[in-house]
């Protein structure tokens, strides 16, 4: 997988969790922004490291 494809996917992630958690929760405050922006990192980090796992797995089974 190309790495810039893999970065945008992330970021992509990152963004719409932030955003549906932002909406989700209702309140707006500097304290609860960071909160949901920190929490997306983490899962953009972890949605990242499942993509590359599953794109190693995949081509050494080809």
């Amino acid at each position: 997988m190309n790495k810039k494809r893999l970065i945008l996917q992330v970021l992509a992630a990152i963004l719409l969790y932030v955003i549906i958690s932002l909406i989700l929760e209702k309140e707006y405050s500097n304290d609860i922004i960071l909160r949901e922006v920190i929490e997306g990192l983490i899962f953009g980090l972890l949605y990242g490291l499942f993509i590359w796992f599953r794109e190693k797995w995949r081509n050494k089974s080809e």
